[in-house]
């Protein structure tokens, strides 16, 4: 069970993955914001239940709420070509996964969104997703992967599994995209709760200001970032990777995020394509 705060201070969850270091690493927000470090899937429950006023959210949340959501300006986490760290680990070639079964992770939302159309829309083929309810490389639950015929991995877990070996294939899924659609992915986007603006717009301005300085900071500290991380990681690894990422949300990005949501709503995975919402500084 998650605890929140009862104070004043605007409640903002950010994954606790490697790919948020950039923006955290030099961020000071006392007296401003408490920061909660949470999975994707937690932070967009958070951000439903109104436990969370703002947070770096599912892009696909978003897409299901936007009409309660403004999007915080240029803030994303997005890549143009491969990420490293969403990837299917699968037993045989994508082609041959039609109605085999598939282990997601229950961290993500975005992500498996993106895999049902990499599989069904650019592949033509439909296997047996299976929402597992917990990460596969916590403790004994790694033997599940030899049940599974592949495994949808996100973030940390999914960099730490390219490790393990267990499947002879992998695809990199914001690979495939840019390959099929020639465009970048926004997998994150930073939000706010509407209702936040009647009581706490100001906060919320001093809150960005400090974000954005830390991410310019932080983009050109990488080596310094990585060298904090406590992941069991070859350095290089982790330097390349997060040089992967983008953290912006250009109008390439936002017009690549609706093309996404057009293909979710032709999938009915979503009820309408969103509109894009900004928060106004």
């Amino acid at each position: 069970m998650l605890v929140f705060s009862s104070n004043s201070l605007l409640k903002i969850g950010l994954p606790r993955y490697l790919n948020t270091l950039p923006l955290l690493h030099f961020l000071k927000v006392e007296g401003v914001a408490d920061l909660y470090l949470l999975t994707p899937s937690e932070i967009n429950s958070a951000l439903q239940n109104k436990e969370l006023q703002a947070g770096l959210a599912s892009s696909l949340f978003y897409a299901k709420n936007f009409k309660d959501f403004l999007i915080l300006p240029d803030l994303s986490i997005s890549t143009v070509g491969k990420v490293r760290s969403v990837i299917l680990y699968h037993k045989v070639p994508l082609p041959e996964l039609n109605q085999c079964p598939l282990g997601i992770t229950p961290e993500t939302e975005t992500s498996f969104g993106l895999l049902r159309i990499i599989l069904e829309e650019f592949f033509h083929i439909k296997p047996e997703y299976l929402i597992l309810k917990k990460k596969i490389i916590q403790g004994a639950l790694k033997e599940e992967l030899f049940k599974l015929s592949g495994y949808l991995a996100i973030g940390d877990e999914a960099l730490l599994l390219e490790r393990e070996e267990v499947f002879p294939f992998s695809t990199d899924l914001a690979e495939i995209w840019l390959k099929k659609t020639h465009l970048p992915f926004v997998f994150a986007l930073f939000i706010a709760r509407k209702d936040l603006l009647d009581t706490e717009r100001e906060k919320l301005k001093i809150f960005l200001s400090a974000l954005y300085l830390s991410r310019a900071k932080g983009l050109s500290a990488l080596q310094e970032i990585v060298e904090t991380s406590h992941l069991p990681l070859n350095k290089d690894f982790a330097l390349k990777y997060l040089h992967h990422l983008e953290f912006d949300f250009s109008g390439l990005k936002q017009r690549a995020f609706l093309h996404f949501c057009k293909l979710l709503y032709k999938k009915r995975i979503i009820k309408e394509v969103p509109k894009l919402y900004f928060f106004e500084l």
